[in-house]
């Protein structure tokens, strides 16, 4: 059952075609239209049960911010899909393998999902790449992210953008491990401006970041991330990596007032919100 007790399932059926791939594999990205109403419309609902529900060590994880106003709110909720009939379904069900499958040519498994609600005045993210923050999880492979809107995606909201192709290339990074300032300064960087229930399907190499929301009204967004099925060893890395995570990395709640979380910090909070609430800490330690 899920938070209300109710499971409600949504179907998807994109139309992939060859040109998707093709385009996928060159840019890193692909932007697709919502596969329905219906979904865009549970994306809302299910985003307001995750975000409403309460504190539960051991189980989802909600990290907190301090926005531009001072005050601390949630700015990302983590490991919800097993609480969550809906989600699970979305991120699980044969529909989404298929759809990824025919896109991107490997059989894949969730390995992560993540919403990020960016409320109004919000931070954003600073440009960086994903796969530094899977340095915990050994062989992953192919690592490949979901978007989808919640809300409106605008400049003003701080909205997601990419620099096409960037996903083939070295990009250099800054102690913050976040990427190169003069490197992202000679970039051109295309922003999704994107409707309600649109897909964003991106490579964890794919050089991306997002402006703080300096608007009234929240802006959340999705992310389900999957990892390739190889031939040989464990493909289902989610449960180590969330070992991982609580310990390094907790939910704001869980954390001991005199430990620092340094080294979770460094590879799942670099770039984030995040690490506003023990913002002198962090820019101490270089982040």
């Amino acid at each position: 059952m899920g938070p209300n007790g109710e499971h409600r399932s949504v179907v998807i059926d994109f139309d992939v075609s060859a040109e998707h791939s093709t385009l996928y594999n060159q840019n890193g990205y692909l932007v697709l239209e919502s596969p329905s109403q219906e979904l865009t419309q549970r994306m809302v609902e299910w985003t307001s049960e995750i975000t409403n529900l309460p504190h539960k060590s051991n189980a989802w994880l909600h990290y907190e911010e301090v926005d531009a106003e001072g005050n601390r709110t949630l700015t990302t909720t983590e490991n919800f899909a097993d609480y969550h009939p809906g989600f699970n379904d979305l991120f699980r069900g044969a529909p989404m393998l298929t759809f990824l499958r025919t896109l991107l040519g490997d059989e894949m498994i969730l390995f992560k999902e993540k919403i990020n609600y960016k409320g109004p005045q919000s931070g954003g993210f600073k440009a960086h790449t994903d796969a530094p923050a899977y340095v915990t999880v050994p062989n992953i492979g192919r690592v490949v992210a979901v978007m989808i809107a919640v809300d409106a995606q605008t400049t003003e909201n701080g909205c997601l953008e990419v620099v096409a192709g960037s996903h083939k290339i070295d990009i250099p990074v800054g102690r913050d491990h976040c990427l190169d300032e003069t490197w992202c300064a000679n970039q051109p960087w295309t922003p999704l401006h994107l409707d309600r229930g649109q897909f964003v399907v991106f490579d964890s190499h794919l050089a991306h970041r997002s402006g703080a929301n300096n608007t009234t009204n929240g802006r959340a967004a999705i992310f389900a991330t999957y990892n390739a099925i190889t031939g040989s060893g464990d493909n289902d890395k989610r449960a180590a990596y969330y070992d991982d995570r609580r310990k390094l990395w907790p939910a704001t709640a869980d954390r001991a007032p005199d430990e620092e979380y340094a080294i979770g910090a460094s590879i799942f909070g670099f770039g984030t919100p995040m690490l506003t609430v023990d913002s002198t800490t962090y820019q101490n330690l270089g982040l």
